[in-house]
């Protein structure tokens, strides 16, 4: 072939891939953090480089006319320490790119947004409209941190509503289907659209964040034999000058689809900025009942964090947190220093 027409062809493939992505926004997080860890558990004290739910996305939308327009999202979690832990470090391969974060296709128009695909459940978005997660994804965090005791859930195949804002209330609903066959499964399979469903209610204004969820999951697909697991949280916090305090709760309902097993967990927040710097602090206590009515599970945790923004976009912190497993006699202590890299 003539090497002027391939060189022709590649620039012209140059020239017009950024116009095909000229509507996309590229977003992302590099959160990567150095942690000491210190465990009662035997042979579990170790230092580590941790990538916190660092993420790589792209978002778009295309104006449809009369107020419609299309949205997409598609979210890649990225190993921002370059990928699990290796005795020697030059060896390979790694993997950088973890799972789908929030990836759907939907309608928005002035009566709110519709979209099908992967998506947090309402009662993970009503979570988060609290503003009780002081420092998220790190070890203070409140769900995956090391004194977290909230659920929160991202559901897969989901078909979601969010409503527009009404004088600073919100509300989603959301349903998902199990896509389990009864033959393979038998009578009680999820196959319905509705095998779990979830709905949320928040509200912002006047330093005031406040959000309640409820989600029902179906027994089955859970991998339970007994009823479905329900799920309600409630949270607030208000912010006056400097400062915010909140609070946080949940009750769960034959948790992992056990029939009369229970969970319930609070958690107290506050933060205080001065300038680029703030402090935060949690608390938290969980219990965990078996389906007798017997404790398997107290715990009481809380954490400590100061942090510094570079810009708002990036940031600095120290964290310190630790959580008592009382019924099982354990603790676990971890130590931080981290950076937040938003793009």
């Amino acid at each position: 072939m003539n090497k002027k027409l391939i060189a022709a062809a590649i620039g012209a493939a140059v020239v017009a891939a950024p116009a095909a992505f000229a509507d996309a926004t590229v977003y992302g997080k590099m959160h990567t953090s150095v942690n000491m860890n210190d465990s009662s558990v035997a042979n579990s004290d170790n230092y580590t480089v941790t990538s916190n739910a660092s993420r790589l996305g792209f978002k778009g939308s295309e104006d449809l006319g009369n107020g419609l327009k299309a949205v997409y999202q598609i979210e890649f979690g990225i190993s921002s320490d370059g990928g699990p832990a290796q005795t020697n470090p030059n060896t390979g391969p790694r993997t950088p790119v973890d799972n789908h974060r929030n990836t759907f296709v939907g309608l928005a128009g002035d009566w709110g947004t519709v979209v099908v695909g992967r998506h947090d459940t309402p009662a993970k978005i009503a979570f988060y409209a609290t503003g009780n997660e002081v420092l998220g994804d790190s070890i203070m965090d409140l769900n995956s941190g090391v004194a977290g005791v909230f659920t929160e859930v991202r559901a897969s195949n989901a078909i979601a509503y969010v409503s527009p804002s009404f004088s600073g209330f919100t509300m989603a609903a959301a349903v998902v289907p199990g896509e389990e066959s009864v033959a393979a499964n038998g009578a009680n399979a999820a196959d319905g659209i509705s095998d779990h469903y979830s709905v949320g209610l928040m509200y912002s204004g006047f330093g005031l964040k406040a959000g309640i969820g409820y989600e029902n999951l179906h027994e089955q697909a859970l991998g339970g034999t007994g009823d479905d697991q329900e799920m309600i949280q409630a949270g607030a916090s208000y912010t006056f000058n400097n400062f915010s305090v909140g609070a946080q709760y949940e009750s769960d309902d034959n948790r992992g689809a056990v029939t009369g097993a229970d969970y319930e967990a609070w958690g107290l927040t506050a933060k205080a900025t001065f300038g680029n710097n703030a402090v935060s602090a949690i608390y938290t206590t969980s219990e965990t009942k078996n389906a007798a009515g017997a404790t398997t599970s107290d715990t009481d945790g809380w954490g400590l964090a100061a942090e510094h923004n570079f810009s708002k976009r990036t940031k600095v912190y120290v964290a310190y947190a630790t959580e008592d497993e009382d019924v099982g006699n354990s603790d676990q202590d971890s130590f931080s220093i981290g950076m937040i890299h938003d793009f």
